[in-house]
């Protein structure tokens, strides 16, 4: 295995990128954010899935320095001095720390010896700026409500002695047990796994965290970061004694520069009375966050980790800054845009080019983060092993209720893993992180209460979709949370999926948002064709074209965004009526149930009668006489699939197609904004007989019993 933390891939090595697969988010839905602790980490690992085990050398030769021979050599003299150590006819062997299994002692006391072995080994490291806190008496502070407490954990030095430990200042999160069966490894691994999440969600600072796990005499050490979570093989803490002392001594050297524990040195927070506020440096101008935009990306431990906040310039400009982590062979989204007005610019008419730029958000610059002048990387893996992740015994089929009260959709998820190994090199894509600046400050479409308003706005983003298709691209990656309502004008962003209609990849996956993903997308095959397959089967025919995302596809994401205003929203004044949310909550799920390959989906789209059934009965009336075209809009949909697809295995995507489609999808709109009058909207869930936490209460807020620790 080769891992190897900055080193950029070769320019010669670059293929065509693989489109990414979206999975649904667990963490974006009501599990995680019903402020149950047992529900958000069942979503985090639902979400996660599985994690990469490799060997304990490479991983921990990846975390510091690791001693010389002199150096253990040294350490192990000192520790015999100290009496950490004792050497005699059996070899080295811990002086007091004996297998915690064989104690008759608490879990507690069974590892606390081990704390003055860390310690002493930490002192030997020049320069260490950790310490060694075991069994806090206090779940640490947080910005995101989070009540769990590890049992141990590195911590910054310099803030050891505050009253309260903050996330922000832990360095390496530790769980122990004293048990080596199933129950007790399974519950150490999901424990580190939130901690490490709650470390990797909470600061933005940290580009990566490390974490380890003690069951008995084995321990283990893992790494989190936006391409993958790993975990090494285990070494007996008894028998591998200078494995111990490299582990810690290569934290402790690496705690010197805080840069190697994960922390982010371009980037300073500063307190902003309660509020953390965070300082940039791009391309040597200087950007302070003013507030938070949209941080939910990174709630997933793997993925782009997309966090945008709305900062000033030092002229005092406010500007959007975008932190994310793109997929190594992937271009820049400030690159992508780049490319787009470049085709625009080409193929477009001046006035239509001067509406595209209108319509589209403005990138004031980008740039790739560089640590010590070196692009900012996740590790590359050579080689390791997939572990699946084995949900059955954190599920339950009660409800669970959070410290507020409120009661979750449900206790229990339907994601089930057994635990699998499947030997995996070259499938995880490496990942860089990067920043962009865009002079456009607004709103998400799905943040906009008024619905003329959000019929403007979407109208603005097809118009920008109307360029985009002229000039020869395709988005991909159309949703309510992409496009944003700026001063009065609609404007489309988020162009990191975006890619020209003719690029040359041998097929397209599933790319975009699953509430706005074309069926096609979806299904990744043709639906419309005289003879086309039922949605259900995976049978192919042998002169299928590749299939390739088209305009068709983004139009279809605009059908779905208009048609998602109308279900997950309700009127005011409906909201204080009699008005059935339940039916209203359970048409949303159906047209909308976030998963692949749901056939309600698929139905609702396609059949006419269904469809029309379905906004009469859950829209409000009100809103319905707005949005009683959405029958006819997804009829129009229909048809054009049907003209482009009617000499199937050939496609007739032409302009007259493109042009009447655009035409055709305006008018609707135009349609429902004149009949929305002052219409305000009411998001569905505020409104539920039972009310979940807002989108903020990530987790339940701190307990007063809260230092308490239940012991499994």
């Amino acid at each position: 295995m080769v891992l190897t933390p900055h080193t950029p891939p070769s320019q010669d090595s670059q293929m065509l990128p693989p489109d990414t697969v979206p999975v649904p988010r667990r963490t974006s839905q009501a599990d995680y954010r019903t402020g149950d602790l047992k529900l958000g980490r069942i979503a985090v690992l639902t979400d996660l899935r599985r994690y990469l085990q490799v060997p304990f050398d490479c991983l921990v030769k990846c975390v510091g320095a690791m001693p010389s021979q002199q150096d253990l050599q040294r350490i192990r003299h000192n520790l015999t001095e100290s009496k950490i150590l004792a050497d005699d006819e059996s070899g080295l062997q811990w002086t007091d720390f004996t297998p915690p299994a064989t104690s008759k002692v608490s879990e507690e006391n069974a590892f606390k010896p081990l704390g003055r072995i860390i310690a002493e080994i930490l002192a030997e490291v020049p320069k260490s700026g950790v310490s060694f806190l075991a069994n806090p008496n206090a779940s640490p502070l947080s910005e995101r409500n989070n009540t769990s407490r590890p049992d141990g954990y590195l911590v910054l030095s310099i803030k050891k002695n505050e009253p309260k430990i903050h996330w922000f200042d832990i360095a390496v999160p530790f769980e122990f047990k004293k048990g080596r069966d199933i129950e007790s490894l399974r519950d150490d691994e999901q424990k580190i796994i939130w901690s490490l999440h709650n470390i990797m969600r909470e600061d933005l600072l940290r580009r990566f965290a490390f974490g380890i796990t003690i069951e008995d005499t084995q321990v283990r050490l893992w790494l989190s970061n936006r391409a993958f979570l790993a975990v090494t093989e285990p070494i007996n803490i008894f028998e591998n004694i200078d494995g111990v002392i490299s582990l810690f001594y290569a934290l402790g050297s690496a705690s010197s520069n805080l840069k190697n524990l994960g922390w982010d040195p371009t980037v300073e927070r500063i307190c902003d009375g309660e509020v953390f506020q965070y300082k940039f440096t791009i391309e040597d101008e200087v950007f302070t966050t003013t507030r938070e935009l949209a941080t939910y990306g990174a709630d997933s431990m793997v993925g782009r980790g997309t966090r945008v906040y709305e900062a000033k310039d030092a002229k005092g400009k406010k500007v959007a800054v975008k932190d994310s982590w793109r997929e190594a062979v992937r271009q820049s989204e400030g690159e992508i845009l780049k490319n787009i007005l470049a085709s625009c610019e080409k193929k477009l008419q001046p006035d239509e080019l001067a509406k595209a730029k209108r319509h589209f958000v403005e990138v004031r610059l980008w740039q790739d983060v560089a640590i010590d002048n070196t692009r900012d990387e996740t590790p590359m893996i050579a080689e390791g092993t997939w572990v699946s992740i084995d949900l059955n015994p954190t599920l339950s089929t009660k409800r669970h209720l959070s410290s507020k009260g409120d009661v979750p959709d449900s206790g229990q998820l339907s994601a089930l893993f057994s635990t699998q190994l499947g030997i995996i090199a070259h499938e995880i894509p490496r990942r860089v992180h990067t920043r962009t600046v865009f002079q456009d400050v607004g709103v998400a479409l799905k943040d906009v209460t008024s619905l003329a308003d959000n019929l403007t706005c979407l109208s603005g983003a097809l118009m920008a979709l109307y360029y985009l298709h002229k000039a020869g691209w395709v988005h991909r990656d159309f949703s309510v949370g992409n496009t944003i309502w700026v001063g009065g004008v609609g404007k489309l962003g988020d162009f990191e999926y975006a890619k020209e209609i003719d690029s040359n990849t041998s097929n397209d996956v599933r790319t975009g948002t699953m509430h706005f993903m074309a069926l096609e997308v979806e299904n990744q095959k043709y639906l419309f064709y005289s003879n086309s397959d039922s949605v259900l089967s995976d049978t192919y025919l042998p002169l299928d074209p590749p299939f390739r995302m088209n305009f068709l596809h983004d139009i279809e994401s605009v059908w779905w965004a208009f048609t998602w205003i109308f279900f997950y929203h309700t009127d005011t004044e409906t909201a204080n009526s009699g008005h059935s949310f339940d039916t209203q909550l359970k048409g949303y799920h159906s047209a909308f149930p976030g998963t692949v390959g749901k056939t309600s989906r698929y139905r609702f789209f396609r059949d006419m009668r269904e469809l029309r059934r379905s906004c009469e009965n859950v829209v409000s009336k009100p809103c319905f006489d707005v949005c009683r075209l959405i029958p006819h809009f997804a009829k129009a949909l229909q048809d054009g699939y049907r003209k482009a697809e009617a000499n199937y295995p050939s496609l007739a995507l032409d302009d007259t197609l493109l042009e009447d489609m655009h035409g055709r999808a305006a008018g609707f709109l135009r349609d429902a904004k004149e009949r929305a009058g002052v219409i305000e909207l009411c998001p569905l869930p505020n409104f539920r007989k039972q009310k979940r936490p807002s989108p903020g209460d990530e987790t339940s807020p701190p307990s007063k019993n809260q230092g308490k620790k239940p012991r499994h």
